[in-house]
């Protein structure tokens, strides 16, 4: 039950229930499960939409590394926001990798070597196109403008996410990269001026991120991120309400009885407008 109509829609819902729709960086699940244990609250709630055909199962839309830190800490709930798509924004945008800590010699030499996938250098139409098209998984951009296509054949969805995660594994494991909107390298080179290049990826859609989890394949860590209105942040939810014994409807009712008082001692505020946070 929510307190206010238009409060975001924050529930207990069983840790083994959220099933993530990428995988989680080992980099971050494991320092944030450590944060989470030295805290011992959770600021921002894990984003869920609950899947088509079964009532306890949760796709995971923003958070698939605090719920691995959640299952590190051996949590047996989890306090989540859970989307309505009638009554919530709910969008996906695509981010690109800005490629650093590599050479662009090496950054060419690890793309021209995963299988299945051709690296052909194109013009920025071409490769807009084979990349809108769906014959390329990714572009590459380089510096003075230049352009490759990573081409597949990619015949279904399966295949085609299969393709996104050995392209990203072969540079994710020698290189670092760093999430951008930018679609050309030249757009990022003042912020990265030692950047190897920018690989540009097609847009998905919710439904086919959805998709690929039903059929048991995830996506590449930081390729998506989700765009929720309302959204909660700065919960500060005690831990020790989640670790406990107690049942998930105990749980429940504890969570709504904390959220009244947040409410009646004016804890809670709505900003509409975009916002900035400095303190992340």
């Amino acid at each position: 039950m929510r307190i206010l109509p238009d409060l975001p829609d924050l529930r207990i819902l069983p840790t083994e229930a959220l099933h993530p729709h990428e995988l989680a960086e080992d980099s971050r699940a494991g320092p944030l499960a450590e944060a989470l244990r030295r805290e011992g609250l959770l600021r921002n709630p894990p984003i869920v939409l609950r899947l088509a055909g079964d009532p306890e199962r949760y796709l995971v839309l923003d958070g698939a590394n605090r719920t691995t830190a959640f299952r590190q800490l051996g949590l047996p709930h989890v306090l989540a926001q859970v989307v309505h798509p009638g009554d919530n924004q709910v969008s996906v945008e695509t981010w690109n990798h800005v490629v650093l800590d590599l050479g662009e010699p090496d950054l060419l030499r690890a793309l021209a070597s995963v299988e299945g996938i051709a690296l052909e250098d194109s013009d920025a139409e071409s490769a807009r196109r084979d990349l809108t098209q769906g014959a390329a998984l990714a572009t590459l951009s380089l510096r003075g403008g230049r352009v490759a296509s990573l081409l597949g054949p990619f015949p279904d969805l399966r295949r085609r996410i299969a393709g996104l995660n050995r392209l990203v594994h072969a540079y994710q494991q020698r290189a670092r990269f760093e999430r951008t909107n930018a679609r050309s390298l030249e757009e990022v080179e003042a912020a990265f001026p030692t950047a190897a290049g920018l690989v540009v990826f097609r847009s998905l859609d919710v439904e086919e991120i959805v998709d690929g989890v039903s059929a048991g394949v995830l996506l590449p860590a930081g390729l998506t991120r989700f765009v929720v209105s309302p959204r909660a942040l700065r919960v500060n939810y005690p831990l020790a309400g989640l670790a406990s014994g107690e049942d998930r409807e105990a749980k429940q009712r504890a969570l709504e009885a904390w959220l009244r008082e947040r409410v009646a001692g004016r804890k809670v505020r709505y900003y509409a407008e975009a916002t900035y946070l400095f303190d992340e």
